[in-house]
């Protein structure tokens, strides 16, 4: 999906470290006995780790502090926003310390592991995504002006990701064991329907606010054009600044096991 530029700044509150079956500590730790460990020989290690990661999604629900894993819901965004729309959508939205509810029901379609060359992808559906926060809109839907300042909600149905990652392997002096550090990611995001509201759009002109909500649904796919990359941009953020903290700490060899 393709829109104007918009940047997303996160904290790091809840966890997708569900979708890697993977964990950390202050130290070294041995995966839970609720996730399995693949072989790295196994010809069908993308089925093993497809299986052990949905097996272990119940279990990190409410997080796992031992392995500083927090609750999945909420995930919280401190500024998700669009600073330039496309020609159709001329406008600056910033959603500001925004919830983000609906990744505990990820769907994990499909993991892609090629060891050899250090890549990663998972294909991840997400079939409800919530939004709610503060935000500020200035600018024009289509040839209409629009503005306001107060509380959206965002509905994403079936939200597909697909997130790719290259990793590098390197020593990790601390538990003196060779560790992978993700060096680069790459997303693609779609999404089969949206849903909005924005309340007190027009300085709380009712009629006027009415009107654009359902100007701004019916042309939702127009819409997601602008919207989406952020909200993928979010996800993939949050799933990268996991994968840095994890890796580190979790040695390349109880990851994938030689056997």
């Amino acid at each position: 999906m393709h829109g104007g530029r918009s940047t997303v700044t996160m904290s790091t509150s809840a966890a997708l470290l569900l979708i890697l079956g993977f964990c950390a500590g202050a130290h070294a730790l041995k995966l839970p006995s609720y996730i399995k460990a693949c072989s790295r020989n196994d010809p069908n290690i993308n089925d093993c780790a497809k299986k052990s990661a949905t097996e272990a999604i119940p279990h990190f629900i409410n997080g796992d502090p031992k392995y500083r894993i927090p609750p999945l819901e909420p995930i919280i965004i401190n500024e998700l926003s669009v600073k330039k729309g496309s020609n159709n959508f001329g406008m600056e939205f910033i959603a500001t310390n925004a919830e983000m509810r609906g990744l505990k029901d990820t769907v994990i379609r499909e993991i892609r592991l090629d060891l050899k060359k250090q890549h990663i992808e998972y294909d991840l559906l997400f079939p409800e995504v919530n939004i709610t926060s503060r935000y500020n809109i200035s600018g024009r839907v289509l040839v209409l002006p629009i503005t306001g300042d107060g509380i959206a909600e965002i509905n994403l149905k079936n939200v597909s990701c697909v997130i790719a990652y290259d990793f590098v392997k390197k020593l990790n002096p601390e538990l003196k064991q060779e560790v992978l550090i993700p060096s680069k990611s790459t997303l693609t995001f779609n999404a089969m329907a949206m849903k909005i509201h924005l309340s007190n759009l027009f300085n709380g002109d009712k009629f006027l606010g009415d009107n654009m909500n359902h100007f701004l649904n019916e042309n939702w796919q127009e819409l997601i054009r602008e919207m989406g990359p952020p909200v993928g941009e979010a996800i993939n953020q949050f799933v990268s600044a996991l994968l840095s903290n994890v890796f580190e700490l979790v040695p390349y060899d109880d990851a994938f096991l030689d056997v």
